[in-house]
């Protein structure tokens, strides 16, 4: 799809997604910038904004075991391209760091609606749990969790700047850590992932580009180093 494909697309409104991320940016944000951090009330008041858009469109809305929230759109097939990213942000986070690829996700689950005819294969929008890991200096949560490589022994230890338990906080949001195996089914279907994300970089502006694809890119990694003596 061309960018002069995208505004003729059926549904598909690229200026509603930036109302809907300025709208997000209004709700759970200040002066400093987004303030989402995972499992907290601003957190929580992104995702009743993204369920209150998605109950007016034909998608089944699940959370997994993990606390990911999936919306589904059927296709001709069981085949699944799921698209996404994250509502969580850390302390003073950009308004458009994964909340970009979730209200993008979000304007192609509207564009499907209001197709004439099914796409052939079926579509999820998925919003990550804890993607940025600001709260319990562990990212990835809800990914890692899907993809098999959340090791639960240790973040079933961690704890965040007010002395609260992981394993206790995403309780409250309807996470057990014992049962997190289960959503790995999810991946069972898919042939495809796409996520919309802003550079960070100066690359594209440089050279005068709206959208780059990504060939490549760095994985995450925390050392904590203690000093003595």
């Amino acid at each position: 799809m061309t960018a002069a494909d995208a505004h003729t697309a059926p549904g598909f409104d690229a200026h509603r997604a930036i109302r809907d991320l300025r709208e997000l940016a209004s709700r759970t944000g200040g002066p400093a910038g987004s303030r989402r951090l995972c499992w907290t009330p601003e957190w929580a008041e992104a995702r009743a904004m993204l369920r209150e858009e998605l109950a007016t469109m034909p998608v089944e809305v699940e959370q997994d075991e993990a606390g990911n929230l999936w919306a589904y759109f059927k296709g001709r097939s069981t085949d699944t391209v799921v698209v996404g990213s994250h509502l969580d942000s850390v302390p003073a986070g950009g308004w458009l760091d994964g909340a970009l690829g979730v209200m993008g996700g979000l304007e192609v689950l509207r564009s499907l609606a209001a197709a004439p005819t099914p796409p052939q294969r079926s579509f999820a929008l998925v919003d990550w749990a804890d993607e940025e890991g600001a709260r319990f200096s562990r990212s990835l949560f809800g990914s890692a969790a899907v993809a098999g490589t959340l090791d639960v022994d240790i973040v079933r230890e961690l704890k965040d700047r007010w002395g609260n338990l992981l394993p206790d906080v995403v309780a409250e949001h309807g996470v057990v850590l014992d049962a997190l195996d289960g959503c790995r089914t999810r991946l069972e279907h898919v042939v495809a992932y796409l996520e919309l994300h802003i550079e960070q970089g100066p690359i594209l502006e440089h050279e005068g580009l709206g959208i780059g694809i990504v060939t490549g890119t760095y994985g995450i990694e925390r050392e904590r180093l203690v000093f003595s003596g």
